[in-house]
């Protein structure tokens, strides 16, 4: 994923779409271990939860004044949990689409395919579901403690 970082500006500049959330997080990483980003603002946080069933979700949050800028006309998508300023640029539309990662495995032999996949993903969302329950229920006690 090719980036330019504008430290003076705390502009992050792409010129394709956020696909990969983990590698954009690593790359800014990188950028900020270099000689030039050593010495600015931290870009970004980043948290990964894991989740029930092997679900985990990425987050990751713009910083300190940073903010993304696609300088070149199109259609972007971001996709993940991005948090953060997208500068307005003249005909560039960015879509947002946050998301949960699963890992699922199936096995065992044919039969109802599609009643099957059904009930699996049924599952999956009361998996799903239940855990951001619990964790909006710690959220909600750490908000109240503070």
């Amino acid at each position: 994923m090719a980036i330019t970082v504008l430290p003076d500006e705390k502009v992050i500049e792409l010129t394709s779409s956020i696909t990969d959330l983990a590698e954009f997080h690593q790359v800014l990483r990188q950028w900020e271990a270099s000689d030039e980003g050593v010495t600015s603002a931290a870009t970004h946080t980043w948290q990964r939860m894991t989740l029930a069933n092997g679900a985990a979700m990425l987050g990751m949050d713009l910083v300190n004044g940073w903010r993304l800028r696609f300088p070149v006309a199109g259609r972007y998508t971001i996709v993940g949990n991005l948090n953060g300023d997208v500068l307005t640029v003249a005909g560039v539309f960015v879509e947002r689409q946050t998301s949960v990662a699963f890992v699922t495995s199936f096995q065992g032999g044919g039969g109802g395919g599609a009643v099957d996949a059904q009930a699996v993903a049924q599952a999956l969302r009361d998996s799903l579901a239940a855990e951001l329950a619990a964790i909006l229920q710690i959220q909600t006690r750490v908000d109240a403690a503070l």
